[in-house]
């Protein structure tokens, strides 16, 4: 629904689980669709640290405005592991700033975070705020019976033949 049509329905989109789950991929296969519907759309995918290895540098460079500036020609915002914002204030104060700016303009943002909801303490309160009013996607791992399920049709999609004592 997001890459049929973004920053309407879905906005923003929290994504939450245990690492080691896809997360990255699933963020990144929604990018790809994304611009793939559109590729006029200005899709930015990060993972959060980079967000803050480019915000330092600005910083650095005395550029923190233009950097600022330059998600005004995002259209769909996508940062992976948004828990590393934690303990940095500026940072989330800069990250806050393009978060409502997006938001005003009905631009899309989805954002990924390894943990429960209810460790978005480790935020400050404006950020937590705002993710807790979001539409949030709980994907756990999937159980024994719907992962042979998964194995069985990729075996099929493959020509793999296995027998009931394969598995």
């Amino acid at each position: 629904a997001i890459a049929k049509t973004p920053g309407t329905q879905y906005n923003p989109f929290f994504i939450h689980w245990n690492a080691g789950l896809w997360k990255t991929h699933l963020l990144q296969a929604t990018a790809n669709q994304l611009i793939e519907n559109d590729p006029k759309k200005v899709v930015l995918y990060l993972p959060c640290t980079k967000f803050i290895d480019h915000l330092i540098e600005a910083v650095k460079k005395n550029r923190l405005t233009w950097y600022v500036k330059q998600f005004d020609n995002v259209d769909v915002l996508i940062i992976d592991d948004i828990q590393f914002l934690a303990w940095k204030d500026k940072t989330q104060e800069v990250f806050l700033w393009i978060f409502n700016s997006m938001v005003e303009k009905n631009k899309q943002i989805i954002l990924s975070w390894d943990r429960s909801p209810k460790e978005l303490t480790i935020l400050e309160p404006r950020l937590r705020t705002r993710f807790t009013l979001w539409v949030m996607c709980d994907v756990k791992s999937p159980d024994f019976e719907t992962r042979l399920a998964i194995l069985w049709s990729k075996c099929d999609q493959k020509w793999i033949q296995l027998s009931s004592q394969d598995s």
